[in-house]
C-alpha cells in the first residue's frame, strides 16, 4: 500500500503550513532505485543549512554559526573520564553499560522526581535522534498517526520513516506559542498511537505548564495513547520558569517514553549520546531495535555521559544562565528592527522570528540571511511555519552582537 508523505494537518492549526517533504529527483532508467519512504524524505534542516555553510565556508566566506547547544567543553572530570575509557576494548553492552545506566536512574530519581530500573527501563542511544528513531520505529505500524503541537521539531521524518503520520495541532504566536489543548484533542482519531510533548519546545521556546501536561495524560488515559516526551532541553529555561518532567505526573510513567539528550543538558556536543526511558516492556523491543541499527553505543561517549551525571552537578546551571544571556544580547539587538517579530522563549536556545512583513517566505529569507549576510537560520518550513525562520543565539558576546547586527542590517535592507 503505497503510504502519502503530507502531514495531516487539522482546521484548527491556522496559518501553520504542512511541512512537505522534498520532491524527490527523476530516477533515470537502469539507475538504483530508492524505496518511495527514503525518496520523499527531506534532509534534516540541521545538516542541509550546515552543509551549504559549509561551503560557502570553504569558499573563503565569513559565515557566523550561532550555537544551540553549548559550545564550550564539559569539565575536567569528564573529559579525563573519556580519555581514560579508550583503553576499553571489551564488547559494549547493547542497553548500556550497567555505570551508565546507573547514572541516568539516579539523575531522574534527583532532578526529575522519576523512579526507574536501570536494569529494565533505561537504554542508551547514539543521541537524541536516535533514541526518536528507535521509539518511532518499534512503536508505529504503517498508517499510525502521530500527534504533536506545532510548530515543533521535524520529528515528521522519523515518524515517516517508521510509516507513520504526523498530525498537528496549531499554536499561534499571538499567544506565546501557548499549546492548545482543545485543538490536540481535536486531532486525535481513531488512527492516533501516540501524543508528542516537546518541552522547552524547539522551535518556539514555549515551556509547557503542569496543568497543560496534565490535560495532556488526561486525554491520553481516555484514549489508552502512549506519549512520546522529548525533553531534550530540559534544563534550558529561563526567566525562572520551571521543567515539569512529563512522567513525574502522578499515573504518566505507565504510558510515557522519554527522550533525553546530553548534548544539551550536559554539553556533550557531538558526542552523541542520548537516553530512553519507558516501561519495561517497551524498553525491551526498543533494545532489539537498536542491536539492528548500530549494535551498541560506544564505550568513551558512555563514560563521559556517567562522569557527568554523577560528578559535580554546579556547572549544568551555568548553560542556562549562559543562554540567557546570550537570548538578551539577541533580543536587545532586533528589538528595533523592521519587519521582524517574535514571542520572547522562556526556555530552548532559539528565536522563532516571523519574516512575513519583509514580504519573503522563511525559506527565501535563509537563504538571504546565509549568502549574502553570512548568517545561518533554518527556514520555518521545517517546523511547519513557511513565514518564520529558526534563530539560535547561542555564542560569545561578540558574536551573538554580530549576527543581531547583521539581521537587523538585511531586515532594513529589505524593509526599504
Amino acid at each position: 500500500m503505497t503510504q502519502s508523505t503530507d502531514r495531516v494537518w487539522p482546521s484548527s492549526a491556522g496559518s501553520l503550513q504542512p511541512i512537505q517533504s522534498a520532491t524527490p529527483p527523476p530516477v533515470s532508467p537502469g539507475s538504483v532505485r530508492v524505496s518511495r519512504r527514503a525518496a520523499a524524505l527531506r534532509r534534516t534542516a540541521a545538516k542541509e543549512i550546515g552543509d551549504v555553510a559549509a561551503g560557502l565556508r570553504a569558499a573563503g566566506r565569513e559565515v557566523i554559526g550561532l550555537q544551540g547547544s553549548p559550545w564550550w567543553l564539559p569539565p575536567e572530570h569528564v573529559l579525563a573520564a573519556a580519555t581514560a575509557a579508550y583503553a576499553q576494548t571489551s564488547v559494549a553492552h547493547s542497553q548500556g553499560s550497567p555505570e551508565v545506566r546507573r547514572a541516568f536512574s539516579l539523575k531522574l530519581e534527583r532532578d526529575n522526581g522519576v523512579l526507574v530500573d536501570s536494569e529494565r527501563e533505561v537504554l542508551v542511544t547514539n543521541a537524541g535522534m536516535h533514541a526518536l528513531h528507535v521509539a518511532f520505529t518499534t512503536l508505529l505500524d504503517p498508517g499510525d498517526e502521530v500527534v504533536l503541537c506545532a510548530p515543533i521539531f521535524y520529528f515528521f521524518g522519523a515518524i515517516e520513516l517508521a510509516g507513520g503520520v504526523p498530525v498537528y495541532a496549531g499554536t499561534r504566536q499571538e499567544d506565546g506559542w501557548r499549546w492548545d489543548i482543545d485543538a490536540l484533542a481535536k486531532a486525535i482519531t481513531p488512527r492516533t498511537k501516540l501524543i508528542v510533548v516537546n518541552t522547552p519546545t524547539n522551535p518556539t521556546g514555549y515551556v509547557a505548564t503542569r496543568a497543560e501536561l496534565e490535560a495532556i495524560l488526561d486525554l491520553a488515559r481516555y484514549h489508552d495513547l502512549l506519549v512520546l516526551a522529548d525533553e531534550a532541553y530540559e534544563n534550558m529555561v529561563f526567566d525562572g520558569a520551571r521543567h515539569v518532567t512529563f512522567a513525574s505526573l502522578p499515573g504518566a510513567r505507565e504510558r510515557t517514553v522519554t527522550v533525553y539528550s546530553l548534548t544539551k543538558t550536559y554539553a556533550l556536543r557531538q558526542w552523541r549520546i542520548g537516553f530512553l526511558a519507558a516501561p519495561a516492556d517497551l524498553t525491551a523491543h526498543f533494545r532489539k531495535v537498536l542491536e539492528w541499527d548500530v549494535l551498541a553505543c560506544n564505550h568513551v561517549a558512555q563514560a563521559a555521559a556517567a562522569a557527568a551525571l554523577t560528578g559535580p552537578q554546579e556547572w549544568v546551571s551555568d548553560i542556562a544562565a549562559r543562554f540567557q544571556r546570550c537570548r538578551d544580547l539577541m533580543i536587545a539587538g532586533l528589538r528595533e528592527t523592521p519587519g521582524l517579530t517574535f514571542a520572547i522563549p522562556t526556555g530552548a536556545p532559539f528565536l522563532f522570528v516571523n519574516v512575513a512583513e519583509l514580504g519573503l517566505s522563511g525559506d527565501e529569507l535563509s537563504h538571504v540571511l546565509l549568502h549574502e549576510h553570512g548568517v545561518v537560520t533554518d527556514p520555518g518550513s521545517f517546523f511547519g511555519s513557511a513565514k518564520h525562520v529558526r534563530l539560535p543565539f547561542g555564542g560569545e558576546d561578540e558574536v551573538v552582537r554580530e549576527a543581531a547586527r547583521r539581521l537587523d542590517s538585511a531586515a532594513r535592507t529589505l524593509a526599504g
